[in-house]
């Protein structure tokens, strides 16, 4: 019998999740390992570019108001930590039509909540937001709260802070095989093996592989573009245009970037990639395509040849949420997969979710994304 474990808890991935996660853990006084196949920030994961939107409304449904509020109060608490801002405040801007389901769940989720908004006709959404070709017969929601996510920032500062709460982090170190006991888990990776009393894995593209399960989430390859724009016609707000009623393909998007460029893409639906297989990360011509007659169409002030761009895969869950839960044949191993597109604007509460369900603290609204509602996890 181990007399005791080298860690309380060992991490694995340091994107978003499991960053957030160990920030959690450590700051709780708990001994925390973490281990990284690469060093995030990077092109491998959702997290890809350098920001990502963070409304505080949802096309998924109502029952994640909760964790929107939640995850907004932990950003800010993060930010007190690091000591500056890791949301920007721009406002949102959805534009679409009825019957589109991603636009109708989205005025769903701001009619059925206190977040605030306004509802403009067509001639009023073109006055107020002139960089945005807005059709006569289209409605306008503006989320005025709405904000962009800074992505290298936020994964830097929960890598410090965890770090500053004891948590010791590995990176280019990746897990390779871990194995259960009664009394811990035991990881190997090529620097080593070491022991915890439990196991955190939020490995995101690889999350399958790794658990060895075969989870019901498709690995798909994602592409961005920034776009510059002439002295004066940028968009200060980031903007979704959904896709036509009876259509539920996920909106195009966009945003204000750091740099001073506008961040532009339309999600890909069933462009499936193994993990390993994300080898180049320079779109296709048919990919810049498809975007720049977006952009021609819809934000004709800005340049319609991209600056720069970013290849990354995010994972897609069949039933269209996360899978977090313990493991159905290890109970010490706790995992979260399929991030989907908004997995990083959840980041501080879903870690915290993590970091809760790895001590034994039940959440009760985390069940939805149970493990065992599907019948080959159960």
């Amino acid at each position: 019998m181990h007399e005791r474990n080298d860690y309380d808890v060992i991490v694995a991935g340091l994107g978003p999740w499991g960053a957030a996660g160990s920030w959690h853990l450590a700051r709780r006084g708990l001994k925390v390992l973490g281990l990284d196949r690469h060093t995030p920030p990077h092109g491998y994961g959702s997290h890809g570019g350098a920001t990502r939107l963070a409304r505080q409304s949802n096309s998924t449904g109502t029952e994640y108001l909760p964790l929107t509020h939640r995850t907004f109060a932990l950003w800010r608490e993060l930010s007190a930590e690091a000591g500056h801002d890791l949301l920007v405040e721009s406002g949102t801007v959805f534009i679409g039509k009825p019957g589109s389901g991603w636009f109708d769940r989205t005025l769903k989720s701001l009619e059925t909540s206190a977040i605030k908004h306004e509802i403009l006709d067509g001639p009023t959404a073109r006055s107020r937001f002139p960089a945005f070709e807005v059709d006569t017969d289209e409605t306008t929601v503006f989320e005025p709260h709405g904000t962009v996510a800074l992505v290298v920032e936020g994964i830097k500062a929960l890598h410090a802070q965890a770090r500053r709460h004891g948590a010791e982090l590995r990176f280019e170190t990746p897990v390779e095989a871990y194995s259960e006991d009664a009394d811990g888990v035991e990881v190997r990776t090529p620097s080593g093996t070491y022991r915890a009393d439990r196991l955190v894995v939020a490995v995101g593209a690889w999350s399958g592989q790794l658990l060895g399960l075969d989870l019901p989430v498709a690995v798909e390859r994602q592409v961005l573009f920034n776009f510059a724009a002439p002295e004066g016609s940028r968009p200060e707000t980031a903007v979704y245009f959904s896709a036509p009623p009876g259509d539920d393909a996920a909106p195009f998007y966009g945003c204000p970037e750091p740099d001073g460029s506008y961040k532009v893409s339309l999600p890909s639906r069933g462009n499936e990639i193994a993990p390993d297989q994300l080898t180049d990360h320079q779109p296709t011509e048919s990919e810049l395509a498809v975007v720049r007659e977006y952009v021609r169409k819809r934000i004709p002030g800005i340049d319609s040849d991209p600056i720069h761009s970013t290849v990354c895969m995010w994972s897609e869950v069949a039933d269209g949420h996360w899978v977090i839960g313990a493991h159905p044949k290890h109970r010490r191993i706790i995992f979260g997969a399929g991030c989907m597109g908004r997995g990083f604007r959840y980041a501080p509460v879903v870690g915290e979710a993590l970091a809760d369900l790895a001590t034994g603290i039940e959440r009760s609204d985390m069940a939805m994304f149970a493990p065992e509602r599907f019948r080959a996890l159960a």
